[in-house]
């Protein structure tokens, strides 16, 4: 992501960062601006980065869509939060 998005996202009010999938079925995200590590409300709204594009999905999608071995298919792509 460059430094243009990351600059649209803030004036846009939405939180970016690295999507973390816990183990527990709870959403995180990895904060781009401090590292910090935050729980995602199930009732945000959920975009994810994927090929030249964000796109929403819910909540229960992003915990239960799994690539061919097993893995959250969404885990540690980049996401902005609202």
């Amino acid at each position: 992501m460059n430094r243009y998005q990351d600059l649209i996202d803030r004036m846009d009010k939405w939180e970016n960062g690295h999507l973390v999938v816990d183990g527990s079925g709870v959403l995180k995200l990895q904060r781009k601006s401090d590292d910090e590590i935050v729980t995602i409300h199930r009732d945000s709204k959920i975009e994810v980065f994927n090929e030249n594009r964000f796109e929403k999905h819910s909540y229960e999608t992003l915990l239960t869509v799994t690539d061919e071995d097993g893995y959250p298919a969404y885990a540690g792509h980049y996401t902005r939060v609202k």
